[in-house]
């Protein structure tokens, strides 16, 4: 309501003004409030960067120096991606990342034997520290450590190859303690749904458990193991006489369901295992690059794959290595409804001719419209063009809270 004598809303004290923005979560509330009016863009900092961004790390063989870290972000643009400096210097000594999860990074002081493990907000500049772990490769957040206290961290430690063995910790627990006894052929996708985690490992196995997050004395239980998805998941093709196999399959929970999202290479064989003809051998997949399904899962049943699912709402997919998430293109602008965003892993050769030479694509991620079935790609950055083999992308990183230009300064 407009007061007499005043201007109304266009006069709000700047103190008042920047106190209501410090309680938006949003990049779109926050991208609202910096566009309603010249003093109000005055004295609201506009964003320095849509969210989210992409992870990148630099490959074992290249490893950095001492003080150099091994990860960067970067703007994911599909013209020109660019570096992105939060303006927040990282802890001093950390400079090997353990995965990106819930807006956090994991940091670490060496990569095989750490003496400290750090997870830090880029947004805050928030440090949360986390007892050792050897070897460790990955690290995921069941939620906000900054948030209720009800929150678990699950790490996978490296046993050599792709030997992995998972562990978990609590706020309050002096060390690790083991999730699974017996190691696994990897953890290739995670999934926290419902009060459980859900993961994958490289054989397509899955292992679910209860977090038991409302006790903190109980630990996680192992709530049930399934049989490999692969068969089932080949068998979702719908082609009446090739099989186009997938190239991976992930787990990504969205708006209350837990989805399976199968993404298919070019490979194709004929069904009863007969060789194609010459013609089919370097078809395109199928029907798309990538096919959702709703997954459901019960101790009873086990898993079961359940309908496809073709419009996601005001959501998009955004799939990493081993962790993946779902966002609301009604809170970020940047992105697409009814998109798949996906980090590209070991996608050599997938959709090139077979006379061509084996080598790394020149795309680091690729966007696909769920409803259209149309493909584009996000390119490597031209900054690391020269030392493409040696840079992977590996993560996406949703901040905590929206990074604002003034954070630069």
């Amino acid at each position: 309501m407009k007061r007499r004598g005043s201007d109304g809303w266009s006069t709000l004290p700047c103190d008042l003004l920047g106190e209501i923005c410090s309680h938006l979560s949003t990049d779109a509330d926050r991208l609202h409030v910096h566009q309603v009016c010249a003093h109000w863009r005055a004295w609201t900092s506009p964003l320095a960067a849509f969210r989210p961004w992409i992870v990148a790390r630099v490959s074992r063989l290249a490893a950095p120096g001492d003080d150099d870290p091994d990860h960067s972000a970067w703007f994911p643009c599909r013209l020109h991606p660019r570096k992105v400096e939060t303006g927040r210097r990282p802890p001093a000594g950390l400079p090997y990342c353990r995965g990106a999860s819930r807006g956090w990074l994991a940091l670490a002081d060496d990569a095989q034997s750490p003496t400290r493990l750090v997870l830090w907000d880029p947004a805050s500049g928030a440090e949360v520290p986390l007892p050792c772990l050897s070897s460790v490769c990955q690290v995921f957040l069941s939620g906000d450590p900054l948030g209720p206290a009800d929150w678990m961290a699950v790490a996978s430690q490296r046993r050599g190859g792709r030997i992995t063995k998972s562990f978990f910790w609590r706020p309050g627990d002096t060390a690790w303690s083991s999730l699974y006894e017996r190691p696994t052929a990897g953890v290739f996708s995670v999934a926290f749904h419902g009060g459980r985690v859900f993961y994958m490992d490289l054989r397509s196995l899955l292992a679910v458990y209860d977090l038991n997050l409302g006790a903190p004395r109980r630990p996680p239980a192992r709530a049930g193991m399934s049989a490999s998805l692969g068969c089932e998941v080949e068998r979702l093709c719908r082609c009446d006489r090739l099989v186009h196999l997938a190239h991976e399959s992930v787990l990504v929970s969205c708006n209350g369901e837990l989805l399976l999202v199968v993404l298919r290479s070019g490979t194709t064989c004929q069904r009863g295992g007969r060789p194609p003809p010459p013609s089919s051998r370097v078809s395109p997949p199928c029907s798309s690059f990538a096919d959702v399904y709703k997954l459901d899962w019960t101790p009873e049943r086990g898993v079961e794959v359940g309908d496809r699912v073709m419009d996601l709402g005001d959501h998009s997919l955004f799939l990493g290595l081993s962790e993946s998430f779902a966002l609301s293109a009604k809170e970020c602008p940047a992105i697409r409804r009814n998109h798949i965003y996906c980090l590209a892993r070991n996608w050599h050769d997938c959709f090139r001719p077979r006379n061509r030479k084996r080598k790394l694509l020149e795309d680091w991620a690729f966007v696909f419209d769920l409803g259209s079935g149309t493909l584009k790609g996000i390119p490597c950055p031209e900054e690391l063009r020269d030392e493409e083999p040696n840079w992977w992308a590996c993560s996406w990183l949703y901040l905590r809270s929206p990074l604002l230009k003034k954070q630069q300064q």
